[in-house]
């Protein structure tokens, strides 16, 4: 009787605690869009005058950066193994979050308890995710060891973060003693009379644990993201599946039905259309096969793809129930169980074509590998994006999830397809 109880107590305290976090998050949420600097009102009544006036001077300072920041100052969480995991990852989570919502190369995002300047979370963001600064538990400290108080280690923690994100030399810990330096263990929250937090040696110690757990957590989600930063150079259909030695081949003149079958006459009519499209896009980009943007690659392998299913069916090699090839709208070199899914893109969702390993991938609560290219073609200098977020043939064709990629090659170039062709 009396484990069933503990039991359910246990089970009880883990239900509220993530009610709690759900509302801290809507809270925080709520906020970031209106104000950079985030007080939950459970604890700015029990803030000094001072400690405020801090808070904003360092908001203040943080904004002459220039580099998009939010801080949050939240109440203590239970100091138990499952709780510093699920804050972890919060933390973590809320502030690729708060970066993705800004659309910045950098963001700065700082998670303080404002019980205790030793429970702080320092995020460095880009796309890849969420990166705490080397040593950042120990930015806590006082050039004489001791714990800052939130006045101090908030600015700190702020100018460090700042500093890494340029790629500065990080600033000195400020000075700070308790009144009788002799006596490390001294609560300076006693000393000085702020009653507001705990500089317990033990609660750093986990602390520090805690971070660098979650270091090698953040350290795994960048290397799986660490595709959103840069182009895409593999895997490479021109050597993989030797394009400019196909592309000859497949402008040679289709065969004609021999008998008079509509269907017949309309894959016909579609080979046509993409011998067009892939003349089109070798005339408007000669260097496609040696171009370090992988669209043209890919829209190439599309139209190859697509030509030798029609050669099939017209020569009768393939089945009359074999469909035309389709391609992941994520990455269209993934063909494996390509069905409709309904995919979110910024507060809304589009239903295209996904392969059984993208759709896990989502499922699965992760962001699958996109096909990357210049978002600016032909700058010398241009930020990595997701090709589906340009305004291209490939992006409005979707790779085949919205319309055949020859049409849209087609209509960009307002050349005559072969739709009506005499028979």
């Amino acid at each position: 009787m009396r484990a069933g109880s503990a039991s359910g107590s246990y089970w009880s305290c883990q239900v509220t605690e993530s009610r709690l976090l759900e509302k801290l998050r809507s809270r925080i949420r709520s906020a970031w869009d209106d104000d950079p600097l985030f007080i939950d009102p459970i604890v700015e009544p029990g803030l000094t005058a001072n400690q405020l006036s801090a808070l904003r001077r360092a908001a203040d300072e943080t904004e002459k950066s220039g580099i998009p920041y939010f801080i949050a100052i939240v109440p203590k969480m239970r100091d138990t193994v499952r709780s510093r995991d699920v804050w972890d990852r919060f933390t973590a989570d809320l502030a690729f979050r708060v970066h993705e919502a800004g659309r910045a190369e950098q963001s700065i995002v700082l998670f303080t308890m404002a019980e205790s300047s030793a429970k702080t979370f320092a995020y460095v963001v880009d796309d890849n995710g969420p990166a705490m600064p080397p040593d950042s538990a120990m930015f806590a400290r006082s050039a004489s060891d001791d714990f800052l108080p939130l006045e101090l280690s908030v600015p700190h923690h702020l100018r460090t973060l700042v500093a890494t994100a340029q790629g500065e030399e990080l600033p000195p810990p400020p000075d700070f003693d308790t009144r009788d330096v002799g006596e490390r263990d001294e609560d300076y929250i006693e000393a000085t009379g702020l009653d507001n937090g705990n500089p317990d040696a033990l609660v750093f110690g986990a602390a520090a644990v805690t971070a660098l757990g979650l270091s090698v957590w953040l350290m795994r989600r960048r290397a799986k993201y660490s595709w959103r930063t840069s182009l895409t150079t593999s895997p490479d259909p021109v050597k993989d599946e030797r394009l400019p030695q196909r592309v000859d081949g497949a402008l040679e003149p289709l065969p004609e039905p021999s008998e008079s079958d509509d269907e017949l006459w309309r894959i016909y009519d579609r080979g046509r259309r993409v011998q067009d499209a892939l003349t089109a896009i070798m005339d408007e980009h000669p260097d496609w096969a040696d171009d370090s943007d992988f669209s043209h690659r890919f829209g190439v392998q599309n139209l190859l793809t697509t030509l030798e299913w029609v050669r099939k069916r017209l020569r009768g090699t393939a089945s009359k129930k074999s469909e035309a090839p389709r391609f992941c709208f994520l990455f269209p070199h993934h063909r494996h169980g390509i069905e409709r899914f309904a995919l979110r893109q910024r507060g809304t969702a589009v239903t295209v074509d996904l392969c059984a390993k993208c759709r896990s991938e989502i499922n699965d609560g992760h962001d699958p590998e996109c096909l990357m290219v210049p978002q600016r073609p032909g700058a010398k200098r241009s930020k990595p994006v997701p090709y589906f977020q340009r305004s291209d043939v490939y992006a409005v064709a979707g790779f085949g999830s919205f319309q055949p990629l020859e049409d849209a090659v087609l209509d960009a170039h307002g050349a005559v397809s072969a739709r009506g062709r005499q028979r």
